[in-house]
Formats: C-alpha cells, sequence, structure tokens
C-alpha cells in the first residue's frame, strides 16, 4: 500500500512537471527563464518568468521610489508574444503601505528563440477603493509608459 502510494505520488509530480513546463510552449519555445531587461527610461530589471505562468520582477527603480519586488502571473499572446501583470508594494517615507502598483507588460521573442525580447509596459497605481485586480476601477492616467528590450540569462555566457 505505502509503495503504491509513493508510485502515484511520484507519477502526479512528474506529470505535473511536464504539463508546466509545455505552458511556455508556443511562445517561440520554452522560454522560461531570467531575463536581464532595460528600459528606454534608463531603468534596469530582471523578469522571471516561471513556465507555471509565475512572474517576479525587481527593478533598479525600487530604491528610489520605495516599492518592493514585483510578482504576477504571464501568458502567451499570439505565437511569439506574451501578455503580464506584476503588482508592487509602494511604501510612503515612513515605510507605510501607499498604494499597489500594477504593471501590464506585453513582449514578443525577437529573433530566433527566446534569448532575446522586446516590448512596452504601462504602470499604473491603485489608491484606497480602487482594486489592482480590475484595471477599470483606476480613476487616474498611466504614471509610466515605457518600452524595454530583454535578454536571456544563462549559465555560460
Amino acid at each position: 500500500m505505502k509503495a503504491k502510494l509513493v508510485h502515484t505520488l511520484l507519477f502526479a509530480v512528474l506529470v505535473m512537471g511536464s504539463s508546466a513546463s509545455l505552458l511556455a510552449r508556443g511562445f517561440s519555445g520554452n522560454c522560461s527563464g531570467t531575463y536581464l531587461i532595460d528600459e528606454a527610461g534608463g531603468a534596469t530589471a530582471l523578469w522571471t518568468l516561471e513556465a507555471d505562468g509565475t512572474f517576479f520582477a525587481t527593478s533598479s527603480l525600487q530604491p528610489l521610489f520605495n516599492f518592493s519586488d514585483q510578482t504576477g502571473s504571464w501568458e502567451k499572446d499570439g505565437s511569439n508574444g506574451i501578455k503580464g501583470v506584476v503588482l508592487a508594494l509602494v511604501f510612503d517615507e515612513n515605510n507605510e503601505l501607499l498604494n499597489v502598483s500594477r504593471v501590464d507588460i506585453s513582449l514578443h521573442t525577437v529573433g530566433k528563440g527566446c534569448d532575446n525580447l522586446a516590448g512596452s509596459l504601462e504602470v499604473r497605481e491603485f489608491t484606497a477603493g480602487e482594486d489592482p485586480l480590475d484595471p477599470s476601477t483606476d480613476t487616474g492616467d498611466p504614471i509610466a509608459i515605457d518600452t524595454v528590450t530583454g535578454r536571456r540569462v544563462k549559465a555560460r555566457g
């Protein structure tokens, strides 16, 4: 009985692991990984696209504007692109929560494979009474719009 349970769990883990990596296929193969991002406005970022659709980001602007790492999700958009959303917590000078910012991102591959990306981003802030998971509740204009390029981080140069 115990051996059967172990085999069943192992099978489930293998199937779930295999299906997760398939989610990124079609975006010119499996493009999950970490990218060094250059924003046209001058910021540098690290974006990680996980095969399961999870999206992590860190920006050089975080210390300047006092916001957290960003976390969200991404999904395939056409045959060579993705769209994603990440959220960040923004703090005031007393380190109290000021708002939640939402970054909507559109990316596509450049050239063959997944080594180079390009696209755009739009940043909106959501204050009290607004819901960052429902963009229609934002009553203001975007606080930033920018274009980006990215290069995949590889273990060997």
